[in-house]
């Protein structure tokens, strides 16, 4: 069976979230080797500063990565719940 426009467009939805998270992830993690790279050198009061600046930073980033990532998975099964309603195979 044909998929409808609507599950056509939460795929693609779902690509695109996919592909902002990975991307997000990977900077993310590169800015973290340049911290720890940075860490090693910088000192004092403006270190510490940009040190608790940045764990708060990274670690809002988490959470949004992992609420992504939990939007993700409910999109998919709801992607799938709408194809077995299509094909006839729920009582949905």
């Amino acid at each position: 069976m044909a998929e409808t426009r609507l599950v056509a467009v939460l795929e693609q939805y779902a690509g695109q979230l996919e592909t902002h998270l990975s991307a997000l992830n990977d900077r993310h993690t590169q800015l973290q080797l340049a911290w720890g790279r940075l860490r090693e050198i910088y000192e004092g009061e403006g270190a510490q500063v940009f040190a608790e600046a940045f764990e708060s930073a990274s670690a809002r980033l988490k959470e949004y990565s992992e609420r992504g990532a939990q939007i993700r998975h409910e999109l998919q099964a709801k992607i799938e719940d709408l194809r077995r309603f299509q094909a006839g195979g729920s009582d949905l």
